[in-house]
């Protein structure tokens, strides 16, 4: 995970050409209000994470789009400059996503341990008895997927906040 597919050859960040993505999204469209500029940049973000392999990339918040857009993008009336600005900015401000994979490993190596331990108090506890209808092969996989599930559901959250 979060593996940069450049070292195999394939395409990355700086393979693009610049002046092809600034054309696709920007040039023929209008975008002289905020929102048909917001939809043009959201294009272009999801374009661009699915045509590189591999890589996910981070945008920049809302309030930083509209403070580009207020500041630096409707001010500028020649289409080589916006080009070259936005470029700029796209370069300065959208990072690739970061996947700390600490916490999945953590989660992959305790969850089946955690499991057998479950199951072995629930044979104690009436309210958890009923996991002894479930044999151990498929107990512990499920068990194991729903922690790794639940670290990336929180890995996730902290992101969201980040931004």
């Amino acid at each position: 995970m979060g593996l940069a597919f450049s070292a195999f050859g394939l395409p990355g960040w700086s393979s693009i050409p610049t002046g092809q993505v600034y054309d696709q999204y920007f040039k023929d469209k209008k975008t002289d209000s905020f929102e048909a500029f917001h939809v043009a940049y959201v294009e272009f973000c999801k374009d661009f994470n699915t045509v590189l392999p591999g890589q996910d990339f981070d945008t920049p918040s809302l309030e930083k789009i509209q403070k580009f857009y207020d500041d630096t993008w409707k001010l500028i009336k020649e289409d080589q400059e916006k080009k070259k600005t936005f470029m700029e900015y796209i370069r300065a401000n959208v990072k690739e996503a970061t996947v700390d994979d600490s916490l999945f490993i953590m989660a992959g190596l305790a969850a089946p341990a955690g499991a057998i331990v479950l199951k072995r108090t629930g044979q104690s506890i009436p309210q958890l008895k009923r996991l002894d209808l479930l044999p151990n092969v498929l107990f512990v996989p499920l068990f194991t997927l729903a922690a790794i599930m639940g670290a990336t559901a929180v890995q996730m959250k902290q992101r969201s906040r980040h931004t």
